[in-house]
């Protein structure tokens, strides 16, 4: 129970890798406040212990989020880890891309941190205690051609490493969690014409890894237990990729 008393706030929790970000912080102790654009009630429902709570939210639009902050703000009173897990992540090549949609992977993936930070780093501040982690992804190291997402999250990695600068001296750490394939309904729902089958691609990542296992939700939902305790209080500005040994190097 190391986080008892502390609220966290979590996007793209209605299921997936956001949902196992939800049991790990319930688990060990922390009110969650589960954040997603489809109703995550029922997710709540199946959390044990604390006092948890479900809202639905366009993370995209600035004044949901800051109606998210104002009810997260009236009934707990701070916001004291903030998990940046909400994605979409649409197939389009250059000659499919419309500006709308880049725009939006843009909204959702990243614009979405800065207005969850702009709304809870002052609570944080004013307690000299935070922790910002945020989902990026592996993918920045690869040959995938995912144009509006891959960009989007190398934004993601540089936004963590700028927030960290910013934040570090009110004790408050920002970090990104960075999966590599992970088998959530998000993933599984897509399909590439004449592409290979999930379990094609599947097979052929873990193959790719140290670890010769597909990876599983609750291995970030262990990650991100580490980023948000005291035991972590002297890391910040990391992308700490969780992929069985996938990624050997990078940034």
């Amino acid at each position: 129970m190391a986080l008892k008393g502390k609220t966290a706030v979590v996007t793209g929790a209605a299921r997936g890798i956001g949902y196992a970000y939800c049991r790990r912080l319930a688990a060990d102790g922390a009110n969650v406040v589960a954040v997603d654009i489809d109703d995550p009630s029922d997710a709540v429902q199946e959390l044990e212990g604390g006092d948890h709570l479900g809202l639905v939210c366009d993370i995209s639009d600035p004044a949901q989020v800051d109606a998210v902050a104002g009810t997260v703000l009236d009934r707990y009173g701070r916001c004291d880890i903030l998990v940046n897990n909400a994605g979409i992540f649409p197939l389009a090549d250059l000659d499919h891309l419309t500006i709308e949609l880049w725009r939006k992977v843009q909204a959702v993936n990243v614009e979405a941190i800065l207005l969850f930070a702009r709304a809870f780093a002052p609570g944080m501040r004013a307690n000299g205690w935070g922790r910002v982690v945020n989902t990026g992804s592996g993918i920045t190291l690869t040959q995938n051609r995912d144009l509006a997402y891959l960009t989007s999250k190398g934004t993601v990695h540089a936004l963590t490493r700028a927030l960290a600068n910013e934040l570090g001296e009110s004790g408050i750490t920002v970090n990104a969690i960075a999966p590599g394939l992970v088998p959530t309904e998000g993933f599984l729902g897509r399909t590439r014409e004449n592409g290979p089958t999930a379990d094609e691609v599947f097979a052929r990542v873990t193959a790719l890894q140290t670890i010769k296992r597909q990876s599983v939700p609750a291995d970030l939902g262990n990650a991100l237990a580490f980023l948000v305790s005291d035991d972590a209080d002297f890391m910040t500005a990391q992308i700490l990729h969780v992929d069985g040994g996938m990624t050997r190097t990078g940034a």
